[in-house]
Formats: C-alpha cells, sequence, structure tokens
C-alpha cells in the first residue's frame, strides 16, 4: 500500500501519496509508451528497492543515474511529463517526480555488466540497476534508519558477504569512496550484519 503524508502549505492540508511497486510500474509503461527510441536507465535508492520487491517500500522519486543511463534527455523528458512524473524539479518536490542524478553527486559504482540486474523492461525502455554489493555501498554515504531497513533486506534475501561490500565501497567513484563518514557507516554495517545474522 502507498504511504500518505500530510502536506501543509498556504494554510490548506493536503495528502501527499508515494509510489508503491504498482504505481511505479504504471509511471515506467506511461513513459515506454511515450518514447520513440530505446532507453536504458540505470535506477537506484528507493526505486530500485521497490523494483526488488521490499515488502512495504515507497518513495515520492524515482533517482536515476545519469552517467550510466543511456536516452535522449529530451524526449525522456517528455516522456515523463506526458506520465505525469516531474523531471528534476528546482524545489524539493512533495510530489512523485523523477531525479536525473549527475556525476557530481553520484554515490554509486559504474555498473558491471556481468553483474547489472534486469528491474523492469517495456517495448523501448529497460531499467536496470547495479549489482547487490554496489547498491549496498551507495546506501553507506547516509546509512540512517530506512537506508538500514533497506541493507537488511538485500542481505536477507540475496547472498552477499562484508567483503563484498567492502570491494564495493572501493568501486565508488571519488569522492565518496574515501568519504570518512562513509567509512564509519560502513563499520557500523558490519556491526549490523552480526546483529542480523544472531537475530535469525
Amino acid at each position: 500500500m502507498p504511504s500518505y503524508y500530510p502536506l501543509y502549505g498556504n494554510g490548506k492540508i493536503g495528502i501527499v501519496t508515494s509510489m508503491d511497486k504498482k504505481e511505479l510500474v504504471f509511471y515506467l509503461e506511461k513513459i515506454d509508451q511515450a518514447l520513440q527510441n530505446p532507453s536504458s536507465l540505470c535506477v537506484y535508492g528507493s526505486a530500485a528497492f521497490i523494483l526488488l520487491d521490499e515488502p512495504d517500500r515507497t518513495s515520492l522519486d524515482i533517482d536515476i543515474a545519469g552517467p550510466y543511463s543511456q536516452a535522449d534527455m529530451g524526449e525522456l523528458r517528455r516522456a515523463a511529463e506526458a506520465a505525469g512524473l516531474p523531471f528534476n524539479p528546482e524545489e524539493p518536490s512533495q510530489n512523485n517526480h523523477i531525479e536525473w542524478v549527475s556525476h557530481l553527486r553520484l554515490c554509486l559504482a559504474v555498473p558491471q555488466p556481468d553483474s547489472e540486474i534486469l528491474l523492469w523492461r517495456g517495448r523501448f525502455l529497460t531499467v536496470t540497476t547495479v549489482s547487490i554489493p554496489d547498491l549496498i555501498a551507495s546506501k553507506l554515504i547516509r546509512y540512517d534508519e530506512v537506508d538500514q531497513s533497506d541493507v537488511q533486506y538485500l542481505i536477507a534475501q540475496r547472498p552477499v558477504s562484508y567483503k563484498d561490500i567492502q570491494t564495493a565501497v572501493r568501486r565508488l567513484p571519488p569522492p565518496f569512496g574515501r568519504d570518512t563518514l562513509l567509512l564509519e557507516n560502513l563499520e557500523l554495517l558490519k556491526q549490523d550484519i552480526e546483529l542480523w545474522k544472531a537475530k535469525q
């Protein structure tokens, strides 16, 4: 089920609905229908976890790794807006939208062809994500409660070792692979993995 959030503005109270898997796939289908040329999008963040079937996972945005995606930006923007998804809104948005993330903000390793994960495919649109260790490594730049839940879900579903994640961290583009907070969060993850194992 989608999550609902109260929205206050101009003295009014409204409701913001975040995407669940059904709604996310609906948007992807609409984008695919509006495209006239092949497009390949590498997603990460919440959209990847939703498409990997994490229970009750929702989000307001679809994070796309721009440098790792192949699409005509003008066509993709028009297709997204035709589907009802604003593309890189200028202000922080409380509505469903797409975030095209440039290399400057992209805490994500370059996808490896032999370990990319196919998440969804339409007539023209293909949606993939990086390997499980790389997806986990991308979460360590913040590693809040939601990130911890995402990582715990992945580790429970798909075999991955701490060493795999360490290696994935070393693949992160600069400056993220040497970020002090990220490396501290990597140590926290090591403790969490032991805790999760003990609870199984």
